[in-house]
C-alpha cells in the first residue's frame, strides 16, 4: 500500500487538473493563497509543490503575471505518463492509446537491450529463474507486482542501461497509482511467469530470430493487460 505525504498528494491533484484542462495551457494557476484554501494546507506547502510543477516543466513562473500553465504535451517527460493515464480513465479509448504506446515503447526497449547483452543476461539466469519462482508463490496483487518488478529489474540491470531502468520505475508508479492496472496485469500470475520463463528460454536458444521470439511473448503478454484493463474501464463506465 503507498502512503502520499501532503505534498505529494497535491501535486498529484494539481497535475491531473492541469492534465484534464481544468488549467489550459497558457492560462494562469491559482496564487499560492487560493491553492493553499481549497487544498486547506499551508502556503509554504503549495511552494513546495509549485517548485516541483515548475521542475517538471508544468507550470512557469512570470514576473509580474503569476504562475503560467505550460502545454503538457511539450514540456511533460515520460514521469507524466502514469499521470496521463489517470486523467484519462473516464476516457476509455484515449487511456487505453495511452497504455498500449507506452507498453510498445517499453517492449521495443528491452527487446533490443536484451538481445545486445544477451551473454550477460544469461549470466544470471539462476537469479532470474527465482525471481520466476517467487511469482508464482506471491499470493497478493502488491507480491505479485513486486516479484514481477524484481525479475524486469535483474533483466535489465544486466545491461546496465539506466534509461531502460527508468521506463521500468514509470511502469512501477502506474501499476502502484492504479490498482485496476496492475489488477489486468497480473490477473494470471502463472502467465506472466510462463512468459519470464520463455524469454530466457528464447535468449539461450539458437534461434537466428530470437528478437522477433521475445518481442512477440512480450505483446501477448502486453495485448491480455491491455483487454482486461479495457473491460475494468467498461465496467465502470
Amino acid at each position: 500500500m503507498s502512503f502520499e505525504t501532503a505534498d505529494a498528494a497535491i501535486e498529484r491533484a494539481v497535475t491531473l487538473d492541469i492534465l484534464r484542462g481544468r488549467y489550459p495551457s497558457g492560462s494562469r494557476l491559482p496564487t499560492v493563497r487560493d491553492l493553499a484554501g481549497l487544498h486547506r494546507v499551508t502556503p509554504a506547502t503549495i511552494q513546495r509543490v509549485v517548485a516541483r510543477l515548475e521542475t517538471r516543466g508544468l507550470v512557469e513562473a512570470r514576473q509580474g503575471s503569476g504562475l503560467r500553465v505550460n502545454d503538457p504535451r511539450e514540456s511533460g517527460d515520460i514521469a507524466l505518463v502514469p499521470y496521463w493515464l489517470a486523467a484519462t480513465l473516464d476516457q476509455p479509448a484515449r487511456a487505453l492509446s495511452i497504455l498500449g504506446d507506452f507498453l510498445e515503447v517499453r517492449r521495443i526497449v528491452a527487446v533490443r537491450l536484451l538481445v545486445r547483452h544477451r551473454e550477460a543476461v544469461l549470466a544470471r539466469v539462476a537469479e532470474l529463474q527465482g525471481a520466476a519462482e517467487r511469482l508464482l508463490a506471491a499470493s497478493s496483487i502488491d507480491e505479485i507486482r513486486r516479484a514481477d518488478l524484481a525479475f524486469a529489474r535483474a533483466l535489465l540491470a544486466a545491461t546496465d542501461n539506466v534509461v531502460a531502468l527508468s521506463v521500468l520505475n514509470t511502469l512501477g508508479d502506474m501499476l502502484e497509482h492504479l490498482p485496476a492496472l496492475a489488477a489486468a496485469m497480473y490477473a494470471k500470475p502463472s502467465e506472466n511467469a510462463k512468459a519470464m520463463v520463455r524469454v530466457l528460454r528464447a535468449l539461450a536458444g539458437k534461434d537466428k530470430k530470437v528478437a522477433e521470439a521475445i518481442e512477440q511473448i512480450m505483446a501477448d503478454v502486453d495485448a491480455r493487460t491491455v483487454a482486461r484493463f479495457a473491460t475494468s474501464l467498461r465496467r465502470k463506465s
